[in-house]
């Protein structure tokens, strides 16, 4: 209401002083503008059309005004604590088989790519971003990174595998290891999409979520009905494992080898654009309110030094001097 108020004020302020300036003129009428006593018709419009540009001008300054102090507060850090987006990634060997995708032309691995770049395309506000990856044991390879570009990199080929032992894959093993890697995270800041095909040894007891983790969302690739022979058995999604995973913490599995995961999964971590706009936004009414209140009030002293009137004071002596 504030900007409001200033018009307003500005706008009386104005109007007393246009009718104070109206008073002096008339009682001077004769000797300002000649026998006439009054200027031309259309300056009649002058004070009124005055205070409305002041009061334009006003209420656009002040508009803007409020609209910087509210983006200053906007930019000040906040005491909640960030979010941080963790991607827990599966790259065993059978994340090369290619079989994944809605035709089946995709490796698991690059899938899982596709499927990173789909959230990130999706989410915003205040995150941290992290990597996890997991074979025979995990390892973090990004964590509380500001940039989503270094995500993209992890999953661009960068060869993490090779720091680890080689071996059958212990999925329950690495997972566990992958939550201790976020364990000590603030409570509840932690969000996990935990990538895999399931394609594991026995699976191992999962430790209970920690304090740290908020949300868990399981995502499944490769196809789960027909397999493809690796190092001696048929590798597909397994369901049921990633969905044990799931329950035991407390998360829930997404099949993801075909369709990404859906927006409503992402939940508040999905960044809301708004709807596009048909007209002025008040920062652009402000702006626009501003130029034609001061135009006004740059050209009007010209107008009527040169438009105002007929009477010509220098005329009128120089002709009786003749």
């Amino acid at each position: 209401m504030l900007p409001l108020y200033s018009a307003m004020a500005v706008l009386l302020f104005t109007a007393l002083a246009e009718w104070l300036h109206a008073r002096r003129v008339g009682a001077v009428g004769r000797l300002a503008f000649g026998p006439a006593s009054q200027a031309r018709a259309w300056t009649r419009v002058v004070p009124w059309l005055r205070p409305l540009a002041f009061a334009a001008f006003a209420w656009g300054l002040a508009v803007m005004i409020e609209l910087h102090m509210a983006e200053q507060d906007g930019q000040k850090p906040s005491a909640k604590e960030p979010t941080r987006l963790i991607f827990v990634a599966d790259l065993s060997p059978s994340m090369k088989l290619k079989d994944a995708g809605a035709e089946g032309k995709l490796t698991r691995q690059e899938r899982i790519r596709e499927s990173v770049e789909g959230v990130l395309m999706r989410v915003g506000g205040d995150l941290r971003f992290g990597v996890v990856g997991f074979y025979t044991d995990a390892r973090a390879v990004v964590m509380e990174a500001r940039d989503p570009e270094l995500v993209r990199n992890v999953f661009n080929g960068l060869p993490v595998q090779l720091l680890m032992r080689g071996g059958k894959t212990d999925l329950g093993t690495a997972i566990n290891q992958a939550l201790k890697e976020v364990a000590a995270l603030p409570e509840g800041s932690a969000r996990l999409l935990i990538y895999s095909d399931g394609d594991t040894i026995p699976l191992q007891p999962v430790s209970a979520r920690p304090k740290s983790v908020k949300q868990v969302l399981v995502l499944g690739v490769g196809n789960p009905h027909k397999g493809l022979f690796i190092d001696g058995h048929q590798s597909r999604q397994d369901p049921e494992a990633l969905g044990a995973i799931a329950r035991a913490l407390g998360g829930t599995y997404h099949d993801i080898n075909e369709k990404h995961l859906s927006t409503e999964a992402l939940g508040d971590l999905v960044r809301k654009s708004p709807l596009p706009k048909s007209g002025l936004d008040l920062e652009q009414w402000a702006l626009l309110a501003m130029l034609l209140g001061s135009l006004f009030l740059a050209f009007i002293p010209v107008a009527l030094q040169y438009l105002g009137t007929d009477w010509r004071a220098q005329d009128a002596l120089e002709g009786a001097r003749r």
